[in-house]
């Protein structure tokens, strides 16, 4: 039992040889060291917070001055705390301020995002009007051009219809404008172009060389008197010749083609003289090739 206590005592002798190395911290120290913490985090734009440290300080000097004076005066515990209480005043301070501005910086982002999307919107807005406005242009100009070759189409139907006569006869039908004309236009069984025949070519050649969308296919006909093969010869030289006064008179060949058809195409009954001379013919098939474009 005597030991026990020996032991007892020389630990307990240990802690209080400890506590009485261990250093000690004063109210003023305390009070420093809390108010530096708190000036430390505070957000730059804390100004309430930075107010209330400059009045920490002050409380701080306060302390210091009554310590130095008196380190046991009744009034230190009351200064320290009035110290400890500006430190934790400012530490909230600092705290709210960060939170509102982390709230500013969110909605600032927010603001920033929608702004970018306003824009964004704008753009495809205006890109969209854009559009709208060219395909409005690209259709005004389409129907213009339109009207444009229908109205050339029109004034060259008129300056054809004037060719009409009893040697020259012009129709419509699917196919295009047609011009047919008589076969005493030519010499009996030959393919010689007469006078008359070359006069009417030249004026067909002058609207052709003014209405460049037209193309003409040369159709070269008889009636059913002599061989197939006499026929289908003669028809196949009125269209060439016909043909190639085109050319002399400067249209293009790549614009016409030429084919004689002898008696396979007949358009009145070849039992009469009459119908045998409507079948005597050459046609010129004139076509609108703007209009095979879809």
């Amino acid at each position: 039992m005597k030991k026990i206590l020996t032991l007892g005592t020389l630990a307990l002798a240990a802690t209080m040889t400890f506590a009485e190395e261990a250093p000690s911290i004063s109210p003023v120290d305390q009070c420093k060291l809390a108010l530096d913490n708190a000036k430390a985090s505070l957000p730059a734009n804390a100004y309430s917070a930075k107010l209330t440290i400059a009045e920490g300080y002050g409380a701080l000097n306060a302390l210091e001055t009554v310590y130095k004076d008196d380190n046991e005066s009744k009034l230190i515990p009351t200064l320290s705390e009035n110290c400890a209480k500006y430190a934790e005043i400012a530490k909230v301070q600092g705290e709210t301020q960060a939170v509102r501005n982390h709230i500013a910086e969110n909605w600032e982002k927010r603001n920033a995002t929608n702004r970018t999307i306003e824009a964004i919107q704008e753009q495809i807005g205006t890109a969209r009007s854009g559009k709208v406005s060219d395909l409005e242009a690209e259709k005004q100009a389409i129907k213009a051009q339109k009207d444009k070759l229908e109205a050339s189409k029109n004034e060259a139907m008129d300056k054809l219809n004037a060719l009409q006569s009893q040697m020259i006869q012009v129709t419509k039908d699917a196919r295009g404008i047609i011009l047919s004309m008589s076969d005493i236009l030519f010499d009996v069984g030959k393919a010689t172009l007469k006078t008359d025949l070359m006069t009417s070519l030249a004026k067909i050649a002058g609207i052709l060389s003014v209405y460049q969308q037209f193309d003409v296919s040369i159709e070269g006909n008889t009636d059913n008197t002599g061989s197939e093969e006499f026929n289908m010869t003669l028809s196949q030289q009125r269209a060439e010749n016909v043909m190639n006064f085109l050319v002399e008179q400067g249209i293009a060949a790549n614009r016409l083609s030429a084919k004689g058809l002898g008696m396979t195409m007949p358009i009145a009954d070849n039992d009469t003289k009459e119908g045998r001379q409507k079948n005597r013919r050459v046609d010129l098939i004139i076509t609108d090739r703007t209009q095979k474009v879809k």
